[in-house]
């Protein structure tokens, strides 16, 4: 299906009975699409800076579109709790929520061709140290992004159903602007259950996930051939290789993995066949690294210039492999210590399922691991403890890391903390033990 800019999607992007999204087994097509936004135009008609927080897609790309006609500046936080949104207050003239577009005026605006050069996208992300950062969007830079995507994977149709927000970049990316952009419909829902999503799944789909919810498929009976997906999309971590290989044989392919942030957008894409397979560029995309290692990208849909990330990588041909973020080597006891080296270190042993090292701020600074224990260092730790059973791990490490590489405080948890997609922030980690930062 052909791509359509979305700077023109609402005047000529499809005929008005073609499907936009389905809310349960009520399809929305294109004619109610653009009368809506027209109405929500209208009833934003205004406003210069508007945040917009929905529950539900359809209404959020209602809103969005309807600000962006308005000519208003959006600003996206990541949630809609009070405490977010009063934090943002002083970025925002009013809320557009799901109230506002379930009770949508009569009155309409005539629609128009929207900007694509406006700084028109204002997101909230936290960093892993947890503070908020606002990262700028215009409409040009996701049409050109979309072209790039349009590229890779041309032709795609079917339904696209996701476990993640549109609040975020990706959620926005892959679940509103792409369904719209390729003609795809997309479900008003999002599923933060596989149960409620696997209801709702049409043969074919597409789906929108992440880290953190393809690693809870265990237990979930594989579907049949007929409801095989089409694609699964994974961001915001790396996916490890063992619930890759889950993902495919319960939901029928192999998750593609998404590379970026919300300043870069979509820089690279893999599939885990063996595990830990290099990162393949996007086409358009350059990198560069620094004596470090360190990342910079550049690319017409991520703006001027090279962009420095915090990400370090080997480079490879056409591509990179990922070896953890700057904020990863820390200085302790005088030594310098990469935290995934710990943490990989860790997950050698039988007893640990998953981790996350963080060092703790003090003088002097400690290390400390975060440990969920597997089915078997569960059975031991219930048995010697929380003490004993860190310096039994402690003492595991001897053989591989110096002892100011091995972590002296330890907390077992049944979870790890993270944040949306599957982010993990440090300030988290550090909650787990009492400290800030």
């Amino acid at each position: 299906m052909t791509l359509c800019p979305l700077s023109t999607l609402l005047l000529e992007g499809r005929s008005d009975r073609h499907p936009v999204a389905m809310r349960g087994a009520d399809v929305i097509d294109f004619g109610r699409f653009r009368a809506d936004v027209a109405r929500a135009a209208y009833a934003v008609a205004g406003c210069r800076r508007a945040a917009l927080f929905c529950r539900d897609s359809y209404n959020f790309a209602v809103g969005l579109f309807g600000l962006l006609q308005a000519g208003a500046a959006v600003v996206l936080p990541p949630n809609g709790q009070p405490g977010t949104l009063n934090a943002l207050s002083g970025r925002f003239d009013r809320l557009v929520d799901d109230d506002l577009l379930e009770r949508l005026p009569g009155q309409a605006i005539d629609l128009a061709p929207l900007a694509t050069d406006e700084p028109s996208l204002h997101f909230f992300t936290s960093g892993s140290s947890g503070g908020a950062k606002c990262v700028t969007k215009t409409l040009g830079m996701m049409e050109r992004e979309l072209s790039v995507l349009d590229s890779l994977w041309p032709g795609e149709v079917g339904a696209v159903l996701a476990t993640v927000s549109h609040q975020h970049l990706y959620g926005l990316t892959f679940k509103i602007f792409r369904p719209l952009a390729t003609g795809c419909p997309f479900t008003t829902e999002i599923h933060e259950l596989w149960e409620t999503l696997l209801a709702a799944l049409p043969p074919g789909a597409t789906v929108i996930s992440s880290p953190a919810h393809l690693g809870r498929l265990g237990g979930i009976a594989p579907l049949t051939k007929g409801l095989w997906t089409r694609r699964i999309l994974s961001a915001g971590a790396p996916l490890s290789a063992a619930a890759a290989a889950q993902a495919a044989s319960i939901l029928g392919c192999l998750p593609t993995e998404i590379f970026g942030s919300t300043e870069t957008g979509v820089v690279a894409t893999r599939h885990q066949l063996r595990g830990e397979e290099p990162w393949s560029l996007l086409p358009g995309v350059e990198m560069k690294t620094d004596g470090d290692g360190r990342l910079s990208v550049r690319a017409p849909h991520i703006g001027a210039g090279w962009l420095l990330t915090a990400d370090r990588v080997a480079a490879v041909s056409k591509g990179f492999r990922f070896l953890g973020r700057v904020d990863q080597v820390v200085k302790v006891e005088g030594k310098r210590i990469d935290l995934r080296d710990v943490e990989q270190a860790l997950l050698r042993s039988p007893l640990v399922e998953a981790v996350a090292v963080a060092v703790l701020p003090g003088d002097p600074p400690r290390l400390a691991a975060a440990v969920v224990p597997s089915r078997e260092g569960a059975a031991l730790l219930a048995r010697l403890g929380a003490f004993r059973f860190g310096r039994l791990l402690r003492q595991g490490l001897a053989a591989f890391l110096e002892p100011a590489g091995r972590p002296r405080l330890w907390r077992f948890v049944t979870v790890l903390p993270v944040a949306a997609m599957g982010k993990r922030r440090n300030a988290d980690i550090l909650a787990l033990f009492g400290a800030g930062i």
